[in-house]
């Protein structure tokens, strides 16, 4: 019976190691540039978002026209963001949330959440 016991207590404790080492794997995941690249559809705008594995970023009309257009980095499993506006450089940085092959989620600065979905 004792046996029989502590076999029952080797394998409850190799469940929960191994439960362990899967959250730690998934909770530690980082991300990669790589995740981004690509041509996306933003939960905050109808026109894409084009972000190219150049470190280039651009919003661009159905016609063509350049809206807006700056530099990313992934930095600390974020998203930065840099944009020349009204002569000033900003810098907007957005915790990544979660990403997949078909779409990524961030936390903007207010809180809210921004999903962009792979469109190319």
């Amino acid at each position: 019976m004792a046996n029989l016991f502590s076999g029952k207590l080797f394998k409850i404790a190799a469940l929960l190691i191994a439960g362990m080492l899967i959250y730690l794997l998934i909770a530690g995941k980082k991300f990669s540039e790589r995740d981004f690249v690509g041509k996306w559809q933003s939960s905050r705008t109808f026109t894409p978002l084009v972000i190219a594995a150049n470190g280039e970023w651009e919003i661009r009309t159905a016609e063509g026209s350049v809206l807006q257009y700056g530099i990313w980095r992934l930095e600390n499993d974020k998203i930065i963001w840099t944009i020349k506006q009204g002569g000033r450089i900003t810098d907007d940085a957005n915790p990544v949330l979660s990403a997949s092959a078909r779409e990524f989620r961030v936390r903007e600065q207010d809180g809210s959440t921004t999903v962009f979905k792979r469109i190319d």
